[in-house]
């Protein structure tokens, strides 16, 4: 359950962005998406969270050799050896699951000398240097940036993990601490540096200290991120995400208003450049082969774009819209442009006057359709798409 811990942030994160996309885009997912570009408005119009770990859980750039930084930086699993020296990755949440390989448990709390004696044990022996978590104020790349130092000039380069659950898992308390187990289930544990060759030959079971040991310097990694999450602002962080949403926001499409009524039809045929096939082989389109989307795929919804800062242009879309809505047409509402500073609040009040679900209106949609001035409505017409402009000035 510890390792599961971890994934709480994220998780939480990716919840609550969730939830706020379900807001913005239930309604035009459950219309259906059978349209070019409605995942699109979907994926677009969603709060951006910008959280950032401490510091302390940041990695920071070290030129390190490149195996040896993946992984280090591999972080919170196991690793089982196989015969050419490279690590398989075991996944520890399942504690009880026999594993096979050599670890060496050490911390940054030793002296240099002892540190490096364990570095070059567990390149000789192809064994793994297993780090709890980080010293308090420190980070992941303290921990690579002083590893590398000690081992640069060994080769191989000996692999190097952070995993509390394998300290938990074999109750080491100190050290250098030395596990060896093997795919019978045996174990053998000794605290010091005796050595993998000494230890394979002696009964399974704990052969005691045998050498010098040392406190751990650093924190279980995954009862500190426990503990700092449980004195974490959840709420105040999520309203903070809510209330700097439309400061980040820019508008990405500025067109004029409409001068007068016009109407024009767009022809959405787009000619292939190369031959299409199907995965089994079968050519589906030629090179050269003109396809028409609205023919293949109707249009079956009608968008209305418009500046959401206009009060005139609302008032128009609206119009438009309930006249489609009585005609059973299904609708969609775009906005060019929105108050930043009053954010949410004229977000939710435009809402409220169109009383639907509005997004915000992309530059792809406005290339697709040659939009020229808002407002406008876009629709299907036959095998062609239909271009209204409404005078609004």
């Amino acid at each position: 359950m510890k390792a599961m811990s971890l994934a709480v942030a994220t998780l939480f994160f990716k919840a609550y962005l969730a939830v706020v996309t379900l807001h913005l885009s239930s309604s035009i997912v459950n219309a259906g998406e059978d349209d070019f570009f409605l995942k699109e408005l979907v994926k677009e119009q969603e709060p951006k969270i910008n959280h950032q770990p401490s510091d302390w859980l940041k990695t920071k750039p070290a030129k390190l050799n490149p195996v040896f930084e993946r992984l280090l930086r591999e972080g919170n699993q196991g690793r089982q050896i196989r015969g050419d020296g490279i690590a398989e990755v075991e996944n520890t949440q399942n504690a009880r699951k026999e594993i096979k390989g050599r670890w060496i448990f050490v911390s940054m709390g030793m002296p240099d000398q002892e540190l490096k004696a364990a570095a070059e044990e567990a390149a000789v022996t192809q064994s793994i240097l297993v780090f709890r978590g980080v010293e308090q104020g420190s980070d992941t790349g303290t921990i690579t940036k002083r590893l590398y130092e000690t081992v640069k000039d060994m080769k191989p380069i000996p692999a190097a993990v952070i995993d509390p659950t394998l300290f938990t898992r074999f109750n080491v308390n100190a050290v250098p601490t030395m596990v060896e187990t093997n795919d019978k289930g045996e174990i053998r544990t000794a605290r010091g540096m005796p050595g993998f060759n000494w230890m394979s030959k002696q009964e399974p079971g704990d052969l005691g200290q045998r050498g010098a040991i040392f406190g751990i310097a650093e924190p279980d990694m995954i009862e500190e991120m426990q503990r700092r999450m449980r004195g974490y602002d959840w709420a105040k962080e999520k309203q903070h995400a809510i209330d700097n949403f439309w400061a980040s926001q820019k508008d990405s499409v500025s067109l004029p208003t409409a001068e007068k009524n016009s109407e024009r039809i767009i022809d959405t045929s787009v000619v292939s450049s190369q031959d299409i096939y199907h995965p089994d082989g079968k050519l589906i389109v030629k090179k050269g082969q003109e396809i028409n989307p609205q023919a293949i795929m109707p249009m079956r919804h009608a968008y209305i774009l418009f500046d959401a800062t206009n009060k005139k242009q609302v008032e128009i879309a609206k119009r438009v819209g309930d006249v489609l809505l009585k005609r059973q047409n299904p609708v969609v509402y775009l906005f060019s442009k929105m108050d930043h500073e009053k954010g949410w609040d004229h977000y939710n009040r435009t809402q409220e006057t169109l009383n639907a679900p509005i997004y915000k209106l992309n530059q792809t949609i406005v290339d697709r359709f040659k939009i020229r001035a808002l407002p406008s409505l876009v629709e299907g017409e036959g095998v062609a798409v239909k271009v209204t402009e409404f005078g609004s000035r």
